[in-house]
């Protein structure tokens, strides 16, 4: 895990980075996951960008939270 400023700032400008998103957040759901969804695409998605899970989806994440997090995400990517 590196700080999404670093990710911005010195690698970004060479290549495509993965914002991961912690798979607890997704768990957690509501306004938590929203502000780590926000924070990633506000950080990273101006650039080559990729938005992914850290380390996969949990068994006990309720489909809701997944539902969201791709509604959110693509939300801001159909903006352009």
């Amino acid at each position: 895990m590196i700080e999404l400023g670093f990710a911005r700032d010195r690698i970004q400008r060479q290549r495509p980075v993965q914002g991961n998103l912690d798979p607890l957040v997704l768990l957690a759901g509501g306004a938590a996951l929203d502000r780590a969804i926000d924070l990633i695409l506000e950080v990273l998605a101006p650039g080559p960008f990729i938005f992914n899970l850290g380390h996969g989806v949990l068994p006990e994440t309720p489909v809701a939270h997944v539902e969201r997090l791709v509604a959110r995400v693509r939300g801001v990517a159909g903006r352009d």
